[in-house]
Parts: structure tokens; C-alpha cells; sequence
């Protein structure tokens, strides 16, 4: 497989966005709405998830000038090291979260994030030589994770265990509470602490092969807004391989669109529309499955959205998948959405 393409230039990256944002806008044009209101919130939606990636951008962007300007010897590496944070999440977020009512969970997630580093750095005192260690660490360990996450994914790895997987015949929950088991938690998933499910999700990473994400760094302690972003990194990688191989049917793909073609459909409908075509073609998968399939990698290049996708992967991620939860009464979409990978190789090759 080839290397990701990352895009380290502000123009290209902002490029990027603009291009997706477009694309985007084009999908959402094509649905038939029950109204213009309806169809206006949502381009509004996507209008606003553009504009947060480019405050992104440019927060990383001013940060890195400023202690540019400062000539300060301790503090501008780190400033510089901030501003490749916020490039490599962007691309992350651009190429590998097609889904934009989830890109803009997490877009809120690293961009909290992003702000807490800014906001330790311009507090930083550079006499205070630990504080300046653990900070630079700490973006390192980052900057690992999401450059990780984009060369790791859906390797020949993480492939085979995935094929694996399903021939064990373990659900991906299971897959969770033998992970934790082997590690000695105790208690529901939901229950451990934040820095409890990484250690689980990274033992998933490793026992795939796909190698931890930020398997140095468990020992040491982590903000609330890091934490947050690392959890649901190494949550979204460990789904996406358990789902990276299974096959969705052409008709799965047609039953949804055919559930939300007019006015958009109710989650319910459309999720037990996929098991049921599934189960037809003698393909066993759980409501759960198909759900995070749908919203997180498409049914047959299709996407899943609404206003819920993002607490609902949340929530999958935080739960393990054991949670209990329920598609009835949230109205969905479906739309072929960008491929920001593609998009980023051409802007590369462009320049």
C-alpha cells in the first residue's frame, strides 16, 4: 500500500479543505430534502466545519510566528513542534474522516487540544527545564500518533487480522473484553479510565499488527483535552480495521439509499434495512456494526450522517461497543462524500 501523502504546505492543506468543502456541498445539493430549512442547516454545518480547520490552521500558523518573531531559543522548537500538531491532525482529519458530521467531533476534540498547548506554551517559563521536557515530549508523542495512525492504516496487518477476526468468529466487542482481560481491568469498559481504554485499544493495535500508537507514553500523565484525542485515535483505528473487511453487499448499499432517499430516513430504518439485506445473503452482522460502518468507513461508498454521528461514535469508542444504544429517533442521510486521500496525492502532484 502506498505511504500516506502529507501535506506539510498551509496553501495546499488550506487547498484541501476548500476542495472537500466543496465536494461536500455538491453531495448535500443532490438530496432531496423534506425542506430548504433542512438542506440550508446543513450546508451551514458544512460551511462551519470548513471554517473551524481553517482556525486550526491558522492558530498553528500564528503560534509558530509568534516565537518566530520572539527569537526565544527554548520556546520556539516547541512552537514549531505545535504547528506540525495541528498539520498532521488536519491531515488526518481531511484524508481519513470522509464522514464530516464526524470530522467535526473530532475537529472539536484536537482543536481544544490545540488551544491548551498554546495556552501551556505562552505560560511556559524556559528556567523550568522539566515543564519544557514533558511539553516536548508530549508533542512528539502526538505528533507520532497521528503520522501512525495515517501510515497504519488498513495495512496488509491489520488486513489479515481483520480476516482473522472473522474467522474466529468474535465480535468486536468481545475482541475489547478479552484485550482488557489480558491487561486486568476490571469492570465494564465504559467504566476504566480514559487512560485504562487507550492501554486496551493499544493492545488491540499491537496484536494486529499494526503497532501501538502511543505505547511510550501510557506511563506518563496526559491533559484531560490529549487524552480525548488520543482515545478517540486509537478507538477510530481499531474499529475501522475490525471493519475494514467485511464486504457489504450492492443491495445493502441500494437498501439504505433507498431508506433515506427522500427527506432523509430514521437511523433505525435504515441500519435494520443493511441487516436485513445482509442476512438475505447469508452475512451475519450486529445493528452496532453497521452503524460504525456506515458513518465511519461507508456501505458500498456510501456515508451514514446526521447531527448524531458524533456522540454516537463516541460512544461506541468510550463503551467498547457494549453499550446499549439506540438507533430510533434520529433522522439520517446518505451521501457519496469526498476522498481526501485522492485529493491530497493530486494537490501533491500539482506542486
Amino acid at each position: 500500500m502506498a505511504d500516506p501523502v502529507i501535506l506539510r504546505d498551509l496553501k495546499q492543506l488550506r487547498k484541501l479543505a476548500l476542495l472537500i468543502h466543496n465536494q461536500e456541498e455538491g453531495a448535500i445539493s443532490k438530496i432531496k430534502f423534506k425542506s430548504e430549512p433542512d438542506r440550508a442547516k446543513y450546508l451551514r454545518d458544512i460551511r462551519e466545519n470548513y471554517e473551524s480547520v481553517l482556525g486550526l490552521l491558522n492558530d498553528g500558523a500564528e503560534v509558530k510566528r509568534k516565537f518566530d518573531q520572539d527569537h526565544d531559543d527554548t520556546r520556539t522548537p516547541i512552537a514549531h513542534e505545535i504547528f506540525m500538531y495541528v498539520v498532521h491532525f488536519t491531515n488526518r482529519m481531511l484524508q481519513y474522516v470522509r464522514n464530516y458530521t464526524l470530522r467535526t467531533s473530532y475537529l472539536s476534540k484536537v482543536r481544544e487540544h490545540s488551544k491548551s498547548l498554546i495556552k501551556r506554551l505562552s505560560e511556559l517559563n524556559p528556567r523550568d527545564l522539566a515543564s519544557v521536557e514533558d511539553l516536548t515530549e508530549e508533542l512528539v508523542v502526538f505528533n507520532n500518533a497521528a503520522l501512525e495512525s495515517m501510515r497504519k492504516r488498513q495495512s496488509p496487518a491489520s488486513r489479515s487480522f481483520s480476516q482473522w477476526l472473522e474467522g474466529t468468529g468474535l465480535n468486536p466487542d468481545k475482541l475489547v473484553i478479552k484485550a482488557q482481560e489480558k491487561l486486568g481491568f476490571k469492570g465494564p469498559f465504559k467504566d476504566l479510565k480514559e487512560e485504562e481504554k487507550l492501554q486496551v485499544y493499544e493492545k488491540i493495535l499491537l496484536e494486529s499488527g499494526h503497532g501501538g500508537v502511543v505505547e511510550k507514553w501510557l506511563t506518563r500523565a496526559v491533559g484531560a483535552a490529549g487524552m480525548a484525542v488520543l482515545v478517540f485515535t486509537a478507538g477510530m483505528m481499531v474499529w475501522d480495521i475490525l471493519s475494514s473487511e467485511h464486504p457489504f453487499q450492492t443491495a445493502s448499499r441500494d437498501a439504505v439509499e433507498t431508506a433515506a432517499s427522500v427527506g432523509g430516513g430514521m437511523l433505525g430504518e435504515v441500519i435494520g434495512d443493511a441487516v436485513a439485506t445482509e442476512l438475505l445473503a447469508g452475512v451475519e452482522v450486529s445493528p452496532l456494526f453497521v452503524t460504525f460502518a456506515g458513518v465511519v468507513g461507508g456501505i458500498g461508498g456510501v456515508f451514514i450522517f446526521g447531527a448524531f454521528a458524533g456522540w454516537l461514535i463516541d460512544l461506541i469508542i468510550h463503551s467498547g461497543g457494549s453499550a446499549e444504544f439506540s438507533t430510533e429517533g434520529h433522522q439520517c442521510f446518505v451521501a457519496r462524500m469526498p476522498d481526501g486521500v485522492a485529493l491530497a496525492r493530486q494537490i501533491a502532484a500539482e506542486s
